[in-house]
């Protein structure tokens, strides 16, 4: 079995611009003067970017100019090249990028499923934050820290006047995972310094179905299990299969398995989840720029549930949407909800000697059956539709208008029903029957459609009803 290039291998690339054509200004400047000559000659000018050596050289003779001419202050070499590399990441796809030393460490942070803790909630005040409770057996709690203390300093930097996002982020992303503090308590500062816990955030979340709907006791719902995977970071696989040995405990039978929201994450971490519940057979494969493909295989000869419905909707994406099409396509369940978001590519980070991380978008993957995912998306077995807000651009006899009244319980079939049933839903939420939507009626529409999305998860319920047919 060949072993997946995933999205956080990380692979050197040298990069070495000794011979390369070098493009520097003449003594007369004219190579980097503007003028109509130059337009004139665009054709001749145009082998320059005919491959990467040219335009390489192109590059460097453009820094030489800036660093001979410029005269606003030091030139920073390094920054101009890391500038150049960002850009051109940017140009790519919105998924390829650029990283600092410090913003790719950030960036492992992030996917480790990992935040640091200081143990304490606080709240903002005229001037400082102040800590409002202390976690028992925290950090905080083992340096002395007091409810009522207030953070005058955090690793230097003043919270003077500072906002909650602002406080948050300062105690959140800290290059090492250390606090120093200065506390102002009963009109007296002094100085605190600790160490940080790392806790780890959970990314799979399980129950029973009695905890999320009303079922009928009456019926084998006791069979159904819900498991919830919010994001696919280190760990995640491990933590599926913890919640698939609860699930085996229970005696359940049948899987929700809900991946709304889901974003993706690891690619490793994924095809882990898909060998615990795809039948054997392949799951997955990519395919890089020269057309060569890998693939990766389930050898599970016994699956663990007998049916599972999946969950998606439109953020459903990436290593979410192959967990999603891996199910579907085996035929060891079906799909409830919306088309999913269509990233099917592969980011892989180069390192750039001296200078920080690339994120390249290197390969694209396929499902199952060899079905496009990216731009594409898993389109579900069965459709819930999400209903959108009302807008002042929107008019109440518009099909979008209709369906969110009858989404309410109000029914609309012709404009004339449209216009009592806004008439009857104003006099109930006590507002004029003005039968127009005017601002206070989309407002209260918009809350109604929100509040009733809240109390009924209709994509949950027709899972349940689905699964609980099939027996």
């Amino acid at each position: 079995m060949k072993k997946i290039f995933l999205l956080l291998t990380a692979a050197v690339l040298a990069l070495n611009f000794q011979g390369l054509a070098y493009c520097s200004e003449s003594e007369d400047n004219e190579s980097l003067d503007v003028e109509a000559t130059d337009i004139e000659n665009a054709e001749e000018n145009a082998d320059y970017f005919s491959d990467y050596v040219s335009a390489g050289g192109y590059l460097a003779g453009v820094i030489e100019y800036i660093e001979k001419n410029y005269v606003g202050g030091e030139i920073d070499t390094e920054k101009l090249i890391a500038a150049a590399v960002a850009a051109m990441a940017e140009t790519l796809d919105g998924y390829s990028e650029f990283y600092t030393e410090d913003e790719y460490e950030e960036f492992l942070h992030n996917v480790s499923n990992e935040v640091y803790a200081a143990g304490f909630n606080f709240v903002i005040t005229e001037d400082y934050p102040q800590i409002s409770e202390i976690i028992a057996q925290s950090p905080a709690q083992a340096a002395g820290l007091q409810a009522g203390d207030k953070i005058t300093v955090i690793n230097g930097v003043s919270t003077l006047y500072k906002s909650a996002e602002e406080v948050d982020a300062m105690l959140t992303k800290v290059e090492t995972p250390k606090y120093a503090f200065t506390i102002l308590r009963n009109s007296k500062t002094f100085d605190v310094n600790f160490d940080l816990e790392a806790v780890k955030v959970s990314s799979v979340f399980y129950k029973e179905m009695d905890d999320l709907l009303t079922v009928d006791k009456d019926t084998d719902w006791d069979e159904i299990c819900y498991i919830q995977i919010t994001a696919i970071g280190s760990g995640t696989a491990e933590e599926f299969k913890e919640a698939l040995k609860w699930a085996k405990s229970k005696g359940m039978k049948k899987l929700i398995l809900d991946l709304r929201g889901n974003s993706g994450g690891i690619v490793d971490e994924a095809v882990e989840i898909c060998r615990q519940i795809v039948p054997a057979g392949r799951i997955m494969y990519t395919q890089d720029k020269t057309g060569n493909t890998e693939e990766t295989f389930s050898d599970l000869q016994k699956t663990p549930f007998d049916e599972i419905a999946v969950l998606t909707n439109s953020m459903t994406a990436s290593a979410a949407e192959i967990i999603a099409s891996a199910i579907k396509e085996s035929e060891a369940g079906f799909t409830v909800g919306q088309t999913t978001y269509g990233k099917g590519v592969v980011q892989t980070i180069a390192s750039l000697p001296s200078l920080g991380m690339l994120k390249l978008t290197t390969l694209e993957y396929f499902t199952r059956n060899g079905n496009i995912i990216n731009g594409v998306g898993v389109e579900p077995d069965i459709t819930i539709s999400s209903m959108s807000l009302v807008t002042e651009n929107d008019e109440l006899e518009s099909e979008k208008v209709k369906d969110i009244l009858n989404y309410l319980g109000y029914k609309v079939v012709t404009d004339s029903n449209a216009k009592r049933a806004l008439a009857t839903f104003q006099t109930a939420m006590g507002i004029p029957a003005t039968v127009k939507l005017d601002a206070e009626t989309i407002n209260c529409l918009n809350l109604a459609v929100y509040a009733r999305s809240q109390e009924h998860d209709e994509a949950l319920e027709r899972a349940f009803e689905e699964l609980l047919k099939l027996n």
